[in-house]
């Protein structure tokens, strides 16, 4: 008797039903892993392949990205999951801003759009470079956006100062200002060169700008806007996010 509730109690075992009912990954994983020839394994697979890629959008972190490339690289979503990917990726490598941090980034996501590797080769020569470039804390100021030392205070200036430190010539320096909110975290960014051999599309800068940065020369940074942005907690932070050697930037031009 006891044979026979046992092979009835197999045959009414439902492996796929309780997957389906479950729908988690683990649940699929576990029937993948013990059914691996189920007549239901593409349905199996199928879902599988849903959820993870449903995981890995709502949590935009790289092992769920990952998780879908390794089991699913020729799945429809592999784009996607490729480009969510180098896009957190980016922002752990901003965040550390090492040489490690930015090589790891290269290494790691060849299928990162044009502007996303440049913008991290670029951010790799500013690291090694970083520790030799010495930089005084922000000035925050209200201004007078045309400058006109009695009009009313219409605007934020911002300025620093930079010593390259590094025994290098640079003919091109990009500086990053962040506005900070309370907590320190960035709402929004611009830049405006320190080193540049002309202004953007041929508009006019500041001479002093025009001049590459020897090894040892100091050299102020200022910019002024009224458009800040909600939120601002009139702290900012300011560092280099591109650069180029004397030799490179006039090879560029």
């Amino acid at each position: 008797m006891l044979p026979l509730l046992l092979s009835l109690f197999v045959g009414c075992a439902d492996p796929f039903g309780d997957a389906k009912k479950a729908d988690t990954i683990e649940a699929w994983n576990t029937y993948l892993t013990t059914t691996p020839s189920g007549t239901n394994k593409m349905r199996a697979e199928k879902r599988l392949e849903e959820l993870l890629v449903e995981k890995a959008e709502e949590s935009k972190a790289i092992p769920d990205y990952d998780a879908v490339l390794k089991r699913f690289p020729s799945s429809r979503k592999t784009k996607d999951m490729q480009a969510g990917r180098a896009n957190a990726a980016f922002v752990v490598a901003d965040t550390e801003r090492t040489q490690a941090g930015w090589q790891k980034f290269i290494d790691e996501n060849p299928f990162a759009d044009a502007a996303l590797k440049k913008r991290a080769k670029s951010m790799l020569t500013v690291a090694r470079f970083a520790a030799g470039l010495a930089m005084t804390e922000p000035v925050v100021e209200e201004v007078n956006l045309a400058e006109d030392p009695k009009g009313p205070k219409d605007g934020w200036g911002f300025s620093t100062e930079l010593t390259n430190n590094t025994g290098e010539t640079f003919g091109y320096m990009l500086l990053e200002l962040v506005f900070l909110d309370a907590d320190g975290k960035k709402l929004r960014a611009t830049t405006y060169p320190l080193v540049v051999g002309a202004g953007p599309s041929g508009m006019p800068i500041e001479e002093s700008y025009t001049k590459p940065l020897e090894p040892g020369a100091k050299r102020s940074w200022k910019y002024s806007t009224g458009d800040v942005p909600a939120g601002w907690s009139k702290k900012v932070s300011i560092s280099p996010v591109s650069i180029s050697l004397a030799e490179e930037a006039a090879a560029d031009k």
